[in-house]
């Protein structure tokens, strides 16, 4: 095994690079409000400043120059000045911001991979319109006459993607046979509940990745169904989750809170304050909740997680969130780029504010989890920094702390040791991935494929694992059998994603993910 925990040694650096990827440039990490109208505002000295300026570098500048590039520039750097979570949206970026709060896009629904320069049909998404006219394995050649052969995703992106009810005719190749296959586009939902099932017979699992404008509905209704199987204790998974809109969280926050207990307020630069208070419409008001977070949990995570903590009605588990207590505004400034501005601060309802300080500069920001790394945080509860100085009595009783995020009540390491972790944080999990695509896609016609149920009940990746192992650079004399189980549901996890979506995934994965463990066990202590 000495070949194995080599590989299983570099952990910590795939770690870093994973995380500190996944957060560079998180300017995305929003709570943002809906006033997008601001009302009664002059035009300032230095507003005209910049309108006469633009307009002479337009007229009079003795070269030809983008003035739109300039003022983009220009906006950028302001913006940039102000806070690491005020941003300007550019013309370029409009739709794919609006997608995001949205929650969906005009398209034909299709998941798909690209394999050897051709896009191969994974599933089409539940739900939309075209649901079953395309099958795992087919192979989508033109549009339209326009190939798709060898084009990157923004390309196809682009082709695929169009106006409401319009309609498209593609050239598939299915079983070796050319076909031709109608579709229309339509609104393609962006599922924001990517995680939702039973862990045991009480208890229920469910993953939200961002606040968008279905994400409420989406919960509320994951909530009604796992209650309707018996679900008695909820485990909601909000790690990675980076923010979004701030009455969602609110929304969402409501299903646990009981009428008129304060799920968080907010306070403007004219010192005027806003209390949102939760109402008596909630699902589960009364079944226990644990609540997961890690340094990626951000905004309208923290929101959430903030209020359970503070009532008591929720268990946080995992590891301290990142720390961002500030609420934007996102504004048209009128030629189709907008400007999403912090506008208030928000607070627990201890009092707290978990904004991470900022006075030293975006760069010393963006640099908190190098920090944490450093400092052994993510290793050790033992090593978060506390400010003494910003501690606060919950509604609970509870003593807890601003100044940086949510610290969990029940702390659970990063484990660099961790042959699950290893796996699911790879930095080449791509190529795994593809490698198993290739497998399950050579026998595309697999009657187990074919129904979910089935899939999940009987399906053994086994078969796969010496080959896995080798992609993986693990001699198998140097493996040990004892992480077989791990292995096979990793390869079984990432082929249900494929064959089914995020949803099952997470099912299959759910038992060797670390922090559910740690509730497994503290459930045992309880009993």
């Amino acid at each position: 095994m000495k070949g194995f925990f080599k590989v299983i040694n570099i952990f910590l650096l795939v770690i870093i690079i994973f995380l500190v990827g996944f957060l560079v440039g998180k300017k995305y990490d929003f709570a943002l409000d809906d006033n997008k109208d601001i009302i009664g505002l002059q035009y300032s000295d230095n507003e005209q400043k910049i309108r006469r300026l633009v307009s002479l570098i337009d007229n009079e500048y003795v070269n030809e120059i983008n003035s739109d590039s300039l003022v983009d520039d220009a906006i950028n750097y302001m913006v940039g000045k102000l806070d690491p979570h005020s941003t300007y949206i550019n013309k370029a970026s409009v739709q794919q911001a609006e997608e995001q709060i949205k929650g969906e896009f005009v398209g034909i629904g299709v998941q798909f991979r690209v394999l050897s320069d051709t896009i191969i049909v994974e599933r089409t998404i539940p739900g939309t319109a075209n649901t079953g006219k395309l099958q795992f394995g087919d192979q989508l050649i033109s549009v339209d006459n326009q190939s798709l052969i060898a084009k990157d995703n923004k390309t196809i992106e682009t082709l695929l993607k169009g106006k409401k009810d319009s309609e498209i005719n593609l050239s598939v190749i299915r079983d070796k046979k050319p076909i031709t296959v109608k579709l229309k586009r339509t609104i393609v939902p962006i599922a924001t509940v990517t995680g939702e099932h039973m862990l045991t017979k009480d208890m229920g699992y469910i993953k939200l990745t961002r606040f968008s404008e279905n994400s409420a509905k989406e919960v509320h209704q994951a909530l009604d169904n796992l209650v309707g199987q018996g679900m008695k204790t909820l485990v909601f998974d909000l790690r990675g989750n980076g923010g979004g809109i701030m009455r969602i969280a609110e929304e969402i926050a409501d299903e646990f809170l009981t009428k008129d207990e304060l799920i968080v307020y907010t306070q403007d630069k004219s010192k005027k304050k806003k209390y949102i208070y939760a109402t008596n419409y909630g699902l589960f008001e009364k079944g226990k909740v644990y609540v997961l977070i890690d340094e990626s949990s951000a905004s309208s995570s923290e929101i959430v997680a903030g209020a359970l903590q503070d009532y008591g009605r929720g268990t946080i588990v995992g590891r301290r969130s990142f720390g961002k207590g500030l609420v934007q505004r996102e504004i048209n400034l009128g030629d189709n780029t907008r400007v999403r501005l912090t506008v208030a601060n928000y607070f627990t309802p201890s009092g707290r504010s978990i904004q991470k300080p900022y006075d030293k500069g975006t760069a010393k920001y963006s640099d908190d989890l190098y920090e944490r790394l450093k400092s052994g945080e993510l290793y050790n509860k033992d090593s978060i920094k506390i400010n003494k100085k910003l501690e606060y009595t919950a509604p609970s009783g509870k003593k807890v702390y601003g100044g940086g995020g949510i610290i969990p009540d029940e702390f659970v390491a990063l484990d660099t040791n961790s042959v699950a972790n290893w796996l699911y944080y790879n930095q080449d999990a791509n190529y795994f991935n593809d490698f198993l695509f290739k497998k399950i896609y050579s026998i595309h016609d697999f009657f187990m494929f074919h129904n979910e149920k089935t899939y999940l009940r009987y399906f053994s990746a086994g078969m796969y694992r010496k080959e896995f192992l080798g992609v993986l650079g693990i001699p198998v004399n140097e493996f040990n059998p004892i992480y077989s189980t791990t292995v096979d549901n990793y390869m079984k996890a990432v082929i249900a994603e494929d064959l089914y979506g995020s949803r099952a995934f997470y099912e299959v994965w759910s038992p060797e993910d670390e922090m559910i463990k740690r509730i497994f066990e503290l459930e045992n202590k309880s009993k």
